[in-house]
């Protein structure tokens, strides 16, 4: 039976037709899922309300009819959102109760595998339902055990919203779920900037392009056959194409803080090594450490016994003869265009506004000793390579993924230049912890295990802590030598 939440929603909607650009496509192989663990710490009967829970979450959808339509590859390979009011593409939303208390899953780290076997009601990859239709939200509600909380698992199809989209999703759900658990009027919601206007983000491009320079040189990967039969499969097909690769690829997850005393002390030891007035961020500091351990993890010339270092030596004397070129190491890194266009914060633009970066090193300079000089070479180096991210490189990636459809798969397909790579998305400046649907904030904000396969997300710390969550979703060997590695344990702390 149909709810008035749905009905009203069903009169609100306008038929239209979004399409997506590059930036979207890139993403759009994934789900964003994630958990939010919110504990009754006043014993309310009435905690975080089903009705209220279910009723506000419909009444967000009015903000987000992107959310209702039916994804559709075009005909030039990108992809758009049909949104039909006669016939919309409702969310999954259920509600549960799990025979777990808040306490033991907070006992447990908050390992959501700890819920139930279903507790997800979507997966890292973007499927199809049984009647062969992607669901773009889902939402799952765990009543938890003596009513001593709440978990909310939350997915949303990384093709219509990024970190920051979703973020603004969850934030005017829990508004609006607030304002109609304390008088239930519509006509008290604020209204709030929300676009899904892909149009935002051509204007905030120049008008005329420099060419492309050697630093989107970095971002090239050539083609072929296998990236484009692929580009131009529907959604569905894509999906579970990567679904069943993706058992073939093996990850572990950890969960490590990195706190705010950590971060200090790492500034005092890099310091004098620091050009003068030079900034260093948390996010440099994370992707210094996240960079050196992965590229010491394919070994070390100090690591070889004397005979190896002189095949070493002779192999690389070699290979400079014969002009070979040396071996590269990628940091990849997510940067967000909304720091450097304030008209998609203004308009409150919630599609993918980010634009991948590599800064390439030596691999031979990441392997030797760590030093303090040689921390903060990274350091710098990444924290310039971020600074000159500007609008002339937005607006060379953005026409480089619109006009090459198949670019976002040829990094999994073909050889790139990297010997090795990192790749890590910072998301801690997203606000979750404010999240409050009127119980309380979450004491937990977690990523789904195995999210974002060879990758690494940064999440800020929970309030109680200061500092940040690092979630790793690497190959079980590279867990390994992380959780091994001296300089990586000596600045961050294993939690699960």
């Amino acid at each position: 039976m149909r709810s008035l939440a749905i009905d009203t929603l069903a009169h609100s909607v306008e038929s239209r037709t979004i399409t997506l650009d590059g930036l979207d496509v890139m993403s759009s192989i994934m789900n964003l899922p994630l958990y939010f663990y919110y504990k009754n710490t006043e014993a309310d009967a009435g905690f975080m309300p089903s009705d209220v829970l279910r009723d506000s979450f419909y009444r967000t959808l009015h903000d987000f009819s992107i959310l209702v339509g039916h994804l559709q590859r075009t005909k030039s390979g990108l992809l758009q959102v049909d949104i039909d009011k006669n016939n919309l593409n409702l969310p999954e939303y259920k509600e549960t109760y799990c025979d777990v208390h808040f306490d033991k899953l907070k006992a447990a780290g908050f390992d959501s595998t700890a819920l139930s076997d279903h507790a997800e009601t979507a997966g890292p990859i973007m499927l199809e339902n049984a009647n062969g239709v992607i669901k773009l939200v889902s939402i799952h509600v765990h009543r938890l055990k003596d009513n001593s909380g709440v978990a909310i698992f939350a997915s949303i199809a990384h093709a219509v919203v990024d970190g920051a989209g979703f973020s603004t999703f969850m934030k005017r759900w829990s508004t609006i779920c607030k304002l109609m658990a304390s008088d239930g009027l519509l006509a008290s919601i604020p209204k709030q900037s929300i676009s899904n206007n892909r149009g935002d983000i051509g204007d905030c491009l120049p008008k005329s392009r420099t060419l492309p320079g050697s630093r989107l040189e970095t971002l090239r990967v050539q083609g072929g056959v296998l990236s484009r039969w692929i580009a131009r499969m529907s959604p569905q097909l894509r999906g579970k194409l990567f679904s069943a690769l993706g058992g073939l690829f093996a990850s572990a997850d950890s969960h490590y803080f990195i706190s705010r005393q950590m971060l200090n002390q790492f500034r005092s030891t890099i310091d004098e090594f620091i050009p003068e007035k030079q900034q260093i961020s948390d996010n440099d500091i994370i992707m210094t450490l996240l960079s050196i351990v992965t590229a010491r993890s394919l070994g070390t010339p100090q690591a070889q016994c004397p005979t190896g270092k002189r095949i070493a030596r002779a192999r690389s004397a070699v290979g400079r003869m014969l002009g070979k070129p040396p071996k590269l190491f990628g940091t990849i890194i997510a940067v967000s265009m909304r720091p450097r266009c304030q008209q998609l914060v203004d308009s409150g633009y919630c599609g993918n506004a980010v634009v991948p970066l590599a800064v390439s090193s030596l691999l031979s300079e990441l392997q030797t000793p760590v030093t303090p000089d040689l921390l903060a070479k990274v350091a710098v180096k990444i924290r310039n390579e971020v600074d000159a991210v500007d609008a002339d490189y937005i607006g060379q990636v953005v026409d480089l993924v619109n006009q090459v459809p198949d670019y976002y798969l040829r990094p999994m397909l073909y050889n790139t230049q990297y010997t090795k790579t990192a790749f890590a998305t910072n998301l801690s400046s997203m606000g979750w912890y404010e999240i409050d649907f009127g119980g309380g904030a979450p004491e937990w904000v977690s990523f789904k295990e195995g999210s974002f396969p060879s990758a690494a997300v940064i999440l800020p710390a929970p309030p109680s802590l200061d500092g940040y969550m690092v979630h790793m979703m690497v190959p079980k060997k590279l867990d390994k030598y992380f959780r091994k590695s001296r300089l990586w344990t000596s600045n961050a702390e294993l939690v699960r």
